[in-house]
């Protein structure tokens, strides 16, 4: 998924809602970003996950075209998001 893509697909939505990453049927908050080469990272971890508006906040100066990835070893590149009560969760 590309950051252009996810911004067109979450206009409509609430800028407070949380952003998680589903993995192995756990939640894992999405706690700051890092960019890369034509990558935008989203680092995990514990701690007060981040909110749609904080990623659109960060997110400003990156390129439009940038896709997202989970920063990990390898990066895991994302596809695509569902939307729970109060969360946006990456899978």
């Amino acid at each position: 998924m590309r950051l252009i893509d996810f911004n067109l697909s979450t206009i409509d939505l609430h800028p407070a809602l949380r952003l998680y990453w589903e993995h192995d049927g756990q939640q894992v908050p999405v706690v700051d970003l890092q960019t890369k080469t034509d990558q935008l990272h989203l680092i995990t971890g514990t701690g007060r996950p981040l909110t749609l508006d904080q990623l659109r906040t960060r997110a400003q100066q990156v390129d439009p075209q940038a896709s997202l990835f989970i920063a990990q070893e390898p990066p895991q590149r994302l596809y695509g998001y569902r939307l729970v009560p109060h969360q946006i969760l990456f899978g």
